[in-house]
This record gives C-alpha cells, structure tokens and sequence, in this order.
C-alpha cells in the first residue's frame, strides 16, 4: 500500500504541486525534498503570499540555520528551496534566490573496509540473537545483513523489497526504481536463495505478495530500525564504532562487498578490465567509472596486492576517481 503524501498548503501550494510534477516527470522520486518543501509551504502560512511573490525575507527566514542543525541538513533545505526559487522565476514569478551553498562532500568520509575476520564475527553475533515469543527478529536480521554484505545491496533497497519482487525458482530479486530510478535483475548465491526461500516459508507464505518481504510485525522494516539492531551486533561483535555517522556504516557492508569482490577477482588472477562493467550492473552504479574508485580501497585494504594489481589491471585505475559510489 501506498503511503499517501501529506498537502501542501499556503499561497505556493499550486506551484510546489507543479514543481514537484516537474521533477518526477525528469525522472527523480523527490520524495524526502517534497516533505522538506511542505514544511516549507507550512512555513510561508505566517508570510503574505497571496501574489506568489518569494521574497527575500522569507527566504532568508526559511534557510537560516537552525540551533543543533547539522550542516548537511541545512545544505540540503536551502538546496530544495533554491530550485523551486529558479522555478518560480522560470513561471514568471518575482522570487529571491537563496545564494548557492557548497555541495555535501561525501568524500569527507572514508569508508569502512570490514576484515574477513570482523566479518565473520558480526554474523556470529547475528546468528546468536536470542529468540522472543514477540519478534522473528532473530529470523530476520541474519538473512537481511547477509544480502548487505553478500550482495552489495543498499539497506533502503532490501528495506523496499516486496514479495513479488523476489524469484524463488531462480534466485533472483528484482530491485526496482532504486537510485538513479535504475532497475535491476541481482541473482544471489545457493546458499543464500535457500534463506531466502525458507525465510518466506515461514513468514510470508499466506501473505499478499504486493507487501514488503521484511516487516516488523505488520509494518515494513525502516533503516532506522536496522540501524539500531546493527549497533547492537558491531558492540556484540567487538567491531569499534565512531558514533552516528562515523561509522563503520551500514553503507559500509556495500563498499566492503565491491572491496571484497575485487581482492578475489585479483587473487584469482581475473582481468578487471573485463569484470569490472559486470561488477558495476549487478550494484546498481550509474557508470563504470563509479565502480572503479573500489580498486584504490581494494589496493588500500590489501596493499600485498598491489604488484598483482600492478602486474594485471593497473591500466584500469584511473588517475583521478570521482566519488560516486553510493
């Protein structure tokens, strides 16, 4: 089922419907930046409005920043209401626009790069969580983290996986509109579709197949509530932590997955030149490009690879790498 989006309101909310349409139309979910903009149209109920005019005064009233509001949160308000400004201008409307503000550098964070070692005592911890009478927790989160890092999966996608999405005969689940609005077809190992299919044996074989294949009780799972359940296991596990947003991340389990993947396909000898586009579908990058920052952490992380690599695939490492890997 469909969560309904809660209205706009104000003197904008005709045109921030018709911005919103606009940008889906391009292609983008702008989901997350049509709520921040609906506070945005609760915000403007206290401004005079009724000509369309975005003034200067509310512009700056709106991206100010806010106490105890991290910087990445601010970015991202002034961002979402520069765009609708250009817009309005665009409709022939009188708007402010706010002054540009420099990009979220996600190159600021260095990925996490879990040991073969932290990995295998995370899932031990993972595989001993305690059974309730309450929860199927202990039934969830060994399959849902063995996905992350088996696959190389992004948590919203295995958080918005349905029923339907998932191929029992042949071991496939469908990802659909993740980012880029891309699809993709993701096969998964023997071991893993087992899982998989007895996960759904026991909890979903009389459920409709439009909903989600994880829930809690009858919700579906948030990140929020993976995010919880996997702090606990990295302090089970004794894997040190940095604190929210230090990591190691859950995005992690991803860049270890395609760090992971590449050491194998080096130690095995493997022409990345070759296996790299491949590597690149099956994550679900925009480009090639994109995947090929993992070989600078694969060499990081395993520096006695580096003749190998040097020997094997150097060409395929580019000068200079773009931070497009999420």
């Amino acid at each position: 089922m469909v969560k309904k989006e809660k209205a706009f309101v104000g003197g904008f909310k005709e045109l921030l419907e018709g911005f919103i349409e606009q940008k889906r139309n391009l292609g983008y979910k702008y989901v997350v930046e049509r709520d921040r903009l609906r506070r945005f149209s609760e915000y403007t109920i206290n401004y005079g409005t009724e000509h369309k005019h975005l003034s200067k005064e509310l512009v700056l009233g709106w991206t100010a920043k806010r106490k105890n509001e991290s910087v990445k949160t601010w970015l991202h308000r002034s961002s979402d209401l520069r765009q609708f400004a250009l817009y309005l201008q665009s409709q022939g409307y009188e708007a402010f626009i706010p002054p540009k503000k420099h990009k979220v550098r996600r190159d600021e964070y260095i990925p996490y790069i879990f040991t073969n070692e932290e990995i295998e005592c995370f899932f031990q911890a993972t595989d001993t969580i305690s059974t309730t009478s309450r929860s199927n927790r202990h039934e969830i989160y060994p399959l849902l983290f063995r996905l992350l890092y088996c696959c190389g999966f992004r948590v919203s996608e295995i958080c918005h996986l349905k029923i339907s999405d998932v191929n029992f005969d042949n071991g496939v689940l469908f990802i659909r509109g993740s980012k880029f609005n891309r699809d993709r077809l993701v096969p998964v190992s023997k071991p893993l579709a087992n899982m998989v299919t007895k996960y759904h044996a026991l909890f979903n074989k009389d459920i409709p197949s439009e909903n989600y294949f994880f829930r809690n009780k009858k919700k579906p799972l948030t990140r929020d509530r993976v995010y919880k359940v996997y702090r606990q296991l990295l302090w089970k596990a004794r894997i040190s932590h940095g604190g929210r947003g230090k990591g190691p991340r859950l995005h992690d389990f991803r860049h270890a997955f395609c760090v992971h993947t590449l050491a194998n396909q080096v130690n095995d000898g493997v022409d990345l030149y070759v296996t790299l586009p491949i590597l690149s579908a099956y994550v679900g990058h925009n480009s090639v490009g994109a995947t090929q920052y993992y070989l600078r952490l694969t060499v990081e992380a395993y520096p006695d690879l580096i003749k190998k690599v040097s020997r094997t695939c150097a060409y395929v490492i580019p000068e200079v790498v773009k931070d497009e890997t999420n």
